[in-house]
C-alpha cells in the first residue's frame, strides 16, 4: 500500500511515544486522532480525539506507538482482527512469527524507524497487513545438536534429582529442593530463610556416616564453604553468562514420571531457580529429548491453535516449541509459582515430614489459575478443580502428560491440603 500525505492516520497509544510521534507527524500527514484503551477517560489528547477500537475508522493507517516493542506484534494482530488492514509497527527479533518475505520485514522496519527517527518522507510504500506474517512453531530450546546428544533449555519444572546421599530427595523436582533454595535465600539475607534445612537434611547425615564431630566450628566451616560456592556462581553469572550453558549437566528422561533426572549439578540448577530462571540447560540423548517433545500431542495442540486462530497464548506454555510465543502477561506467573511452591513445600514438610509434593491434594477454584494448577501437577500434586477447563487447557495438560492428575469436583475445598482461590488470581 502507498502511504500518502492525504491518507488518514491514527496513532495507537496516547502516552509518551504517541505524543512524540504526533508532534512530529501532524504537519507531515493527515493525522486524525489516537486509539487508546483509556479513551473513555481521556477524550482528547494533543487537540485530537482519543478513540476506542470500536469507533476508530478502519480505513485509516494505524501506527503502533507503544514504547514496549514486544507488544507491537500482538497489538497489530488485535487491530487486524477487528478490521484494520493498514498497520505500521516495529518487528521484533526473536518472536515466533514467520514473515511473508524478508523484504516486507525490512520495509516495515525501515518505515517505523523513519517515523521514530523523524526522517519520514511521504509518499512511502508500506507492506499490506493481510498475509504479512503468521505464527511459526519451531524448536527454540536447542542450543547444540550432535549425532547422539543435544544441549537444550529445559523447563525448570522438569529438572529433578536422581539421588542424594540419604535418599530423602530421591526423584524430587529442583523447584521443591527447599534445603538448597532456603540456603541461597539465607545467603541473600532474607529474614525468614534459614540454613537449618540444608545442615539437617544433608550435612549432618554425611557427618554421622564418617564420624565427624558436629561442632559449632564444623557448622561454620560448612556454611562458609557453601557461601563461597554461591558467591562464585553469582559472580560468574555476571561476568560469564554462558558458564551454566557450557557446564550443563547430563540428564535422562524418566518415562514413568515425565521429567528429567540429573545425577549432579543440583547446586547450579537450584541457583538458577533461585535467580528466577524458568529454564535450565541440560545435556540429553537425542532419544530422550525426542520423547520429552511428545510430538503427537504437540501437533494436536498446534492444529487446535491454528483452527481457533490462537495467536497469543492465554498463559505461558513451558515447552520447546512455545518459548518465543507471545502470551498474556496479566499476572506474575513464574514469580507467583515460586512463592507458592516455597510456601506449600515448607508447610508440607513442617506438617508431615515429607519433602516433596507427591500425594498432596491441591484445590483450585477458578479457571484463571489453570497454569499454576498445571505447574503443581507437574510437581506431583493431585489437582481437584472446580471450573470448566477449555480445550486449550486439555491439550496443554496432555502435552505435559499430567491429565490423570486432574479431577473435577464441585467443592474442591472440602478435602484438600492446599488451595488456590480467587485471591491468588488477583
Amino acid at each position: 500500500m502507498m502511504w500518502t500525505a492525504t491518507a488518514p492516520v491514527i496513532l495507537y497509544g496516547a502516552a509518551h511515544r504517541g505524543t512524540m510521534v504526533s508532534r512530529y507527524l501532524r504537519t507531515k500527514c493527515n493525522l486524525i486522532g489516537f486509539i487508546d484503551k483509556r479513551a473513555a477517560e481521556i477524550g482528547t489528547h494533543e487537540g485530537m480525539p482519543v478513540m476506542s477500537l470500536a469507533v476508530a475508522d478502519k480505513r485509516a493507517i494505524v501506527i503502533v506507538c507503544v514504547n514496549n516493542i514486544f507488544e507491537h506484534e500482538s497489538i497489530a494482530l488485535t487491530l487486524a482482527a477487528v478490521g484494520f488492514g493498514r498497520i505500521v509497527f516495529c518487528p521484533v527479533d526473536g518472536s515466533n512469527m514467520s514473515w511473508r518475505s524478508a523484504e516486507d520485514r525490512a520495509t516495515m522496519t525501515r518505515v517505523y524507524n523513519d517515523i521514530i527517527g523523524e526522517r519520514l518522507n511521504l509518499p512511502v510504500e508500506v507492506p499490506a497487513f493481510d498475509g504479512l506474517f503468521r505464527p511459526a512453531y519451531k524448536d527454540d530450546a536447542l542450543i547444540e545438536v550432535a549425532a547422539e546428544e543435544v544441549l537444550a533449555w529445559i523447563p525448570a519444572l522438569l529438572a529433578c534429582s536422581r539421588r542424594n546421599g540419604n535418599g530423602v530427595f530421591q526423584d524430587s523436582p529442583m523447584l521443591t529442593f527447599f534445603p538448597y533454595l532456603e540456603l541461597f535465600k539465607w545467603f541473600d539475607g532474607e529474614v525468614d530463610a534459614t540454613s537449618d534445612h540444608y545442615m539437617n537434611l544433608y550435612c549432618r547425615n554425611a557427618a554421622e556416616q564418617f564420624g565427624i564431630a558436629q561442632t559449632a566450628a564444623w557448622v561454620d566451616n560448612v556454611l562458609k564453604s557453601r557461601r563461597q560456592v554461591y558467591e562464585r556462581m553469582r559472580q560468574t553469572e555476571s561476568i560469564d553468562p554462558l558458564f551454566f550453558v557450557s557446564h550443563a549437566v547430563r540428564a535422562d528422561w524418566n518415562e514413568d514420571e515425565s521429567h528429567f533426572n540429573m545425577d549432579s549439578g543440583k547446586h547450579r540448577a537450584a541457583f538458577l531457580i533461585h535467580r528466577k530462571r524458568s529454564l535450565v540447560p541440560l545435556r540429553l540423548s537425542v532419544a530422550d529429548y525426542e520423547a520429552y517433545l511428545n510430538r503427537p500431542v504437540l501437533q494436536s495442540l498446534i492444529e487446535h491453535m491454528t483452527q481457533e486462530n490462537v495467536i497469543e497464548l492465554p498463559y505461558p506454555v513451558m515447552h520447546s516449541y512455545f518459548l518465543k510465543v507471545s502470551y498474556r502477561a496479566e499476572s506474575s506467573y513464574y514469580e507467583t509459582l515460586l512463592k507458592l511452591c516455597r510456601a506449600f513445600v515448607l508447610a508440607n514438610f513442617r506438617n508431615t515430614g515429607r519433602v516433596t509434593l507427591k500425594g498432596v491434594i491441591l484445590g483450585v477454584k477458578c479457571a484463571e489459575l489453570e497454569p499454576l494448577a498445571q505447574a503443581f501437577a507437574i510437581l506431583g500434586c493431585a489437582v481437584h478443580y472446580e471450573y470448566k477447563e477449555s480445550e486449550f487447557d486439555r491439550n496443554v495438560r496432555n502435552l505435559y502428560r499430567i491429565s490423570d492428575r486432574f479431577t473435577r469436583k464441585d467443592h474442591v475445598l472440602d478435602k484438600c491440603d492446599f488451595a488456590l482461590d480467587e485471591w491468588v488470581s488477583q
